[in-house]
Formats: C-alpha cells, structure tokens, sequence
C-alpha cells in the first residue's frame, strides 16, 4: 500500500513506463557506438522499475514474475521484499505478504514503507496489537513521504476497536497530510459520525469521500443514504438509494438499496 495508486489517471502513463523498461531489462542498450551488454546493476534497477510498474498497475502476474527475475540476480534487496508483499496483498495472500513484508524489515529494520505494508496485512489478518506498534512507527516518521497511509490505517484500526476518539484523529491527521487516501480517511470519519448520531456532519464527510479515487466504493454511498434517512430527508435519500441501484447493479449494494428504499416512509 505504499505506493500511490491512481489507476484511472496513470495507466496509459505506465504502460509506456512499462514499455520502456521492458526494454532496458532485455540486457543490451544502444548507443553512438552500438549495442552494449547491460551491467547487473543496471539489470537490477531497470527489473525494479518493471516490478514497482506493474504493482502499481494491478497487474499482480507480471509483478511477480518479474521479481523473481530480480530476486535471481539480488535477492537482499529491501524494495525488492517490500514489492513481493504488496503484490501478494494485491491478490489476497496474506501469509506471503507478511513473510515478504518481515523480510524487508528484517534487511532495513528502519524501511517505513515496509512497516506501513505490514501493518496493513496484519491489519487484515485482525492482529490489532502487533499492526499498531507499525504503524504508529510509520506513521511518526517525519521523513516518510507517505505517513498518511499509515494515519489512515491507523484509524482503521481503531474504528475497528471501537474507540472512536483515537481514530478521529489519526483520520484528521491524514486528512491534512492531504494523502492518497483522504477520501476512505473522509469515509471512516463518517461512519464514526453516524455512530455519534452527528447524522447531518456525516453526510458532509461521506459527500468528501464519494468524489474521487473513492467514487466506485458502494459503502459510501449506502452510508450517504442511511444519514439522508436519519435527517428525514426522504425524497433525497430515495434518489439516493435509486441512484445506487443504476451505478452498482447485479451487486449487493443493489440489493440493500432496494431494502433501504422499502423501509422509507
């Protein structure tokens, strides 16, 4: 999760990223002179720029694959680790990514990306105590450029435990380090605000965090829903839930639009 993900606007970008490097890993380079055999380093970086493309665009196979090329030539390299465990959390395996993520750290004890992407997994993997002491690493680290990753993790996991007031602020936090993912930071502070009853701030939160990188996720906009029907805004609520149902069919934010929208008075 360290990396920025914006696929909507990058894709085209890194295909041709994708492309090129393709090309610098084949093993020669042209130049004034002719051909020349790339060196190991050269070999290296331009597999990693490859792999950290491919992790970047969702494309999970090639990710790995071109590790594994990587790790053939180096395999005590930190982002090379760092890599392997986002991918392998990309497709869902969680034991991988931690083995991957505790292998980078175990090379660069101080690799805050490493740190924020293992308290991720063992986020998921529900093992709150051991992902927090990451996180809040990650998180305090003034020169990790993308500590908003981890506050926001970090008030996920607090959502998790129920203590609201210690997931505000991390949300807020990463809120004003305007991250990648200040729109789920805006999502999870809804949710907290509808469970304080503030239905008409969550509503505002939950607008926040439908706009952008976040549009696609149904959550928000069921969410946006259930706090128009707390304020007694039924008509608005009704064009809401009706709206879900044509951006999200054949899906179960459909069928619990169509449930929400029997229930409204």
């Amino acid at each position: 999760m360290g990396l920025k993900l914006n696929l909507a606007t990058k894709r085209f970008s890194g295909c041709l990223l994708g492309i090129a490097l393709i090309a610098l890993a084949s093993g020669c380079a042209t130049s004034s002179q002719g051909p020349r055999t790339l060196s190991r380093s050269e070999k290296i970086e331009g597999l990693m720029k490859i792999a950290a493309a491919a992790v970047t665009e969702g494309d999970t196979v090639s990710a790995i694959e071109t590790l594994n090329q990587l790790k053939s030539l180096d395999d005590s390299l930190p982002r090379e680790y760092y890599l392997y465990a986002l991918a392998y959390l990309n497709k869902n395996e969680l034991s991988l990514a931690e083995a991957a993520a505790r292998k980078a750290l175990s090379l660069d004890p101080a690799y805050s990306a490493a740190k924020n992407a293992l308290g991720k997994i063992l986020l998921d993997e529900g093992k709150l105590a051991e992902s927090e002491k990451y996180l809040k690493e990650s998180a305090n680290d003034i020169l990790y450029r993308e500590a908003a990753l981890s506050m926001t993790n970090l008030g996920i996991l607090y959502f998790k435990k129920m203590d609201y007031k210690n997931s505000a602020t991390w949300l807020n936090k990463a809120i004003r380090e305007n991250g990648a993912l200040t729109c789920v930071a805006q999502y999870y502070l809804g949710r907290i605000l509808l469970e304080q009853n503030d239905s008409k701030q969550a509503y505002r939160n939950l607008q926040l965090a439908s706009k952008g990188s976040c549009s696609s996720m149904s959550e928000i906009h069921l969410f946006m829903g259930q706090a128009l029907i707390r304020e007694k805004k039924y008509d608005q609520a009704r064009a809401k839930f009706v709206e879900i149902q044509r951006l999200f069919p054949d899906s179960d934010a459909y069928d619990k639009a169509s449930e929400f929208l029997r229930g409204i008075p």
